[in-house]
Formats: C-alpha cells, sequence, structure tokens
C-alpha cells in the first residue's frame, strides 16, 4: 500500500537510541520496531529507568529482522566512543542489504544545496550550508555548524557546537568533539579526533588525536 509505514530498527540501546527514537516517533511515514543492543537490555546503558526502548535481540538478529519485516531501515545510535562499532554495523548493513535511514529533526537547518548520506542523524538546532556534502552514516549533533562546500566522509561524528568552516574535508571515522572548531580549507584524516574546545587550523594526518588552542598533536589513535 502507498502509505505503507517503513519499518526502522534502531541499532544500539543506549541514550543517543532514547533521542533518535523520539525524532523517529514524530515521523508518519515509519514505525519503530525497536533496538537491537550488544548486552541483550542487561547493560547499563539500556536499562536506566525512564528509557522506553524496546530490545529486539543483539546484532546477530539483523538478518531475522529484514527476512520479517521487508523494506527494513535501520538508523545507527551509538556514540564516538564506539566508532569502530559504527564502522562494522555499516558493513553488516551492506551485507544484510539493509538500506540506512536519514534522520533530519525538524529544527536543524539543511540547505537544499546540500547533500546529506543514508544514514546521517541531523540533530537539533544543527546547520548545514550549501554545496556541503555529509556522507553515509554520520551524527551531526545539537547545534553543530557545516559551513558550505565542506566535504565529511562515512561515518564522521560532529558534537555538540561544534563549528566546521567552509571547504574543510574530513575524513572517515573522524570524531570531533564537542564545542572543537575547524578553520577553513583543513583537512582533517580519516580515524582522527579532534579534542573538545580544541581550534584546527592546519591539517590532520589520520588517526592523530588534536588538542588546544591552536590544536596540537598529542598522539596517535590505535
Amino acid at each position: 500500500m502507498a502509505d505503507q509505514k517503513i519499518p526502522v530498527v534502531i541499532l544500539g540501546a543506549g541514550a543517543y537510541a532514547v533521542v533518535i527514537q523520539e525524532m523517529l516517533n514524530a515521523r508518519t511515514d515509519v514505525t519503530v520496531l525497536g533496538c537491537t543492543d550488544k548486552a541483550l537490555g542487561q547493560s547499563e546503558r539500556s536499562s536506566d529507568e525512564g528509557k522506553p526502548l524496546k530490545i529486539l535481540g543483539d546484532d546477530d538478529i539483523l538478518p531475522e529482522l529484514a527476512e520479517q519485516n521487508p523494506g527494513l531501515r535501520a538508523v545507527l545510535a551509538l556514540g564516538p566512543e564506539l566508532m569502530d562499532v559504527r564502522q562494522k554495523l555499516m558493513g553488516v548493513l551492506r551485507r544484510e542489504q539493509i538500506e540506512p535511514l536519514t534522520v533530519l529533526h525538524p529544527s536543524a537547518v539543511v540547505s537544499t544545496l546540500a547533500q546529506i548520506g543514508e544514514g546521517t542523524v541531523v540533530r537539533e538546532q544543527a546547520a548545514v550550508s550549501a554545496g556541503s556534502v555529509i556522507g553515509p552514516c554520520g551524527l551531526i549533533n545539537l547545534g553543530a555548524s557545516i559551513d558550505h562546500d565542506a566535504k565529511l566522509s562515512a561515518n564522521v561524528y560532529v558534537g555538540q557546537g561544534a563549528k566546521i568552516a567552509s571547504n574543510v574535508q574530513v575524513g572517515e571515522s573522524v570524531v570531533i568533539e564537542m564545542g572543537a572548531s575547524i578553520n577553513s580549507r583543513v583537512s582533517i584524516g580519516q580515524g582522527a579526533r579532534i579534542i573538545g574546545g580544541a581550534f584546527v587550523n592546519t591539517d590532520v594526518p589520520d588517526h592523530a588525536v588534536m588538542v588546544g588552542v591552536p590544536a596540537r598533536l598529542v598522539r596517535y589513535e590505535d
């Protein structure tokens, strides 16, 4: 039927899952089946009181869910400490032919000339300007801003209030923490982490951890 709702599963059962479920519940075109949780609902993340999450099983249940729910879509709900898990789950979705679902909060300001990749979540009061390209399965957090012609690869986490200036290039699986700022025309290598509050005005190598104002390299991620 033309008005049939899209079945959606949320991957993760922590605080981000609650946020994303609330965003999805406001939509009329989807129905949330529940969440997957590696700890099967026994972890502190998913068992806190007041978190209305239905735990369907661990991630191994995805093939079964896809078979039972034709057209199943998925949304990643994992934070910056689980970037490797996010990347792994992207591979699982590709293998099982489950398409990720894009989720935009109504208060986000996204230019019609920007491109938002499948599975990316853009949260409250975030802004994405014209010409910017956000890769698949990213997370643009509360109040973050991405200026014109910035290019973010897949699985990029942008923290609350972070600012990415024009013509910035960001590699895959990068974490830009809360309040960090990236100056114009800077390139950030894949797997890098920009610590909260840092100001980056030079190119960043792959897997580098950057701290301070101006940001300096303090170590490399494994």
